[in-house]
């Protein structure tokens, strides 16, 4: 009898471990909150190289956008490698997969000659791999949250901090693009107005979500002030920039300094998650 409990006792063990074992605390090789901040990129890499197609289509052929659009599909392809080798389960890999059927058909177009005809391409394509893109980062950061619970961590709420500051990258890559957008395409005035609309509204309400946030160290308060003032000419003069009364270069630079602050930023946020 003894035996046998014995028996029952290392069974109970066993298969304790074994689960215990099969729920990674990691995304492979890396932290869940990297994964988040790496997929996240994507959203806005995909709307980096839109934008930077559309320059070039435009006219505006200079070598610095002609870098970005090189490098941004360098980079996207690098990343996207990354976070499939690393997927740990097969709902991730699936949304990768998915992803990948997007991008060979959105990079078909970014490789053909730069004109108005394959810009419209371009603009017609580019959603649908974003929205792919933003299933992903959703995807992950569930997972993420089931790992903190399986472990009980405490920093849940950092990978949706995470995300939706990482979001801003993308929603500012995404209204220069559809600036550009306004300015080659008249016919579809109205439509892309309205676009413009909606990301300048919910970038704009985001900047005062994150400005109150609990994490929010003083690098993270001053780099915030930073935002707010390049966006602070685009805001008050909000009427102006739906209408397309700002110069491309300006809306350009400005994005781009935008992006480049919130990357930092969330980077940040990133850091201070692998010490809670």
């Amino acid at each position: 009898m003894r035996i046998k409990i014995t028996s029952i006792f290392v069974t109970i063990i066993l298969l304790y471990s074994s689960h215990g074992y099969s729920q990674n605390q990691n995304y492979g090789s890396i932290s869940y909150n990297k994964a988040i901040n790496v997929s996240g990129k994507q959203r806005m890499l995909s709307q980096k190289i839109s934008k930077a197609y559309l320059l070039i289509a435009k006219g505006i052929d200079n070598s610095e956008i002609k870098k970005e659009l090189n490098s941004s599909k360098f980079i996207f392809e690098k990343q996207l490698d990354i976070l499939e080798k690393n997927a740990p389960n097969s709902a991730i890999k699936l949304s990768i997969k998915d992803i990948r059927r997007s991008w060979n058909d959105f990079k078909a177009a970014i490789d053909s000659p730069p004109n108005f005809m394959n810009s419209a391409k371009v603009l017609e394509l580019n959603t649908p791999l974003l929205r792919k893109c933003h299933e992903l980062v959703l995807s992950i950061e569930t997972s993420s949250k089931y790992n903190n619970q399986f472990f009980k961590k405490t920093n849940q709420d950092l990978a949706s901090t995470i995300n939706v500051s990482g979001k801003q990258r993308m929603l500012s890559q995404r209204l220069c693009l559809y600036y550009t957008a306004l300015s080659m395409f008249p016919d579809k005035k109205a439509q892309y107005k309205g676009v413009i609309v909606k990301i300048f509204s919910e970038f704009d309400n985001v900047i005062g979500d994150l400005l109150i946030n609990s994490y929010n160290t003083t690098e993270i308060e001053e780099e915030l002030g930073n935002v707010m003032s390049q966006w602070e000419k685009f805001q008050i003069n909000r009427k102006d920039f739906v209408n397309g009364a700002f110069s491309l270069e300006d809306v350009f630079y400005t994005t781009n300094s935008l992006t480049k602050s919130f990357n930092k930023i969330t980077g940040i946020y990133e850091i201070i998650s692998k010490s809670t």
